[in-house]
């Protein structure tokens, strides 16, 4: 499908959600997650055009394989959490939405601590 016309659904779709909101706002709950849900498949339909192009720049830079799996990992996790804690701030869990953003923060942290061990054992060794 189109681009142009799918985005052209998901703008009817949102003025649907909106004017159904004060009437009937479990419809328009579940009308922004489908919503959402198109929205992010169409995204991960793209992911593959990019972790190519990104796997295509790896072939000019000089690091080791498994930094470029943390980044792409890293990606991955944004995303996810970006997508899911938006999902809960439209069902009005803004609570939840703060936890998913805290919970993708520190698994970041914890995904990226190789690279930061290797910077600071580069940086130790040249003391």
């Amino acid at each position: 499908m189109n681009i142009g016309v799918l985005m052209s659904l998901v703008i009817v779709a949102i003025v649907l959600a909106i004017s159904l909101k004060s009437r009937n706002p479990e419809i328009s709950s579940i009308i922004g997650i489908a919503i959402s849900i198109v929205i992010i498949s169409l995204v991960v339909g793209y992911m593959g055009n990019i972790v190519a192009t990104l796997k295509y720049i790896y072939g000019y830079i000089n690091i080791k394989e498994g930094y470029f799996l943390i980044l792409l990992k890293l990606i991955g996790i944004a995303y996810i959490c970006e997508f899911a804690s938006g999902i809960s701030k439209d069902a009005g869990y803004s609570a939840v939405a703060s936890q998913i953003e805290l919970t993708g923060k520190v698994t970041m942290l914890v995904v990226s601590l190789p690279v930061l061990v290797s910077v600071v054992e580069t940086v130790l060794g040249m003391i």
